[in-house]
Order: structure tokens, then sequence, then C-alpha cells
């Protein structure tokens, strides 16, 4: 893992991978969701809400397809 997060922000990302398609993502406070879209491991979809990317992905496991 390359990029040093916040305990609070490996968390939220931890439960952003575990929401399935179609599914609404888990809201994150305003704080943590500025340091997972700087980090580039999570993005705004079109309704506002954070979602994983597959940056964010691979920061938690090392694979993405």
């Amino acid at each position: 893992m390359s990029k040093s997060l916040s305990p609070e922000a490996i968390e939220a990302l931890r439960r952003l991978s575990e929401v399935g398609v179609g599914q609404a993502p888990p809201l994150v406070s305003m704080a943590v969701a500025a340091e997972l879209l700087g980090a580039g491991l999570a993005d705004e979809n079109s309704s506002g809400a954070v979602e994983i990317t597959c940056e964010g992905r691979k920061y938690l496991s090392g694979d993405c397809d």
C-alpha cells in the first residue's frame, strides 16, 4: 500500500468495496470523502455519492480486473 490513509478512510474504503451493483454506497464524512477522492481511490457518481474506483480496489486487494 503506497498511499497513507487514516484508519477512518481505510474503513470507509472497505465498506465501499462491499457495495453490490445497483446498491447505494454508504455515506462517508466529507473529510473522509476528500481524503479518498484526493488519493484517487474513490470518485463521485452522478448523484454525488462516493464510490470506490479500481485504484481503491487495488489499494485493498492488490488485484483489479
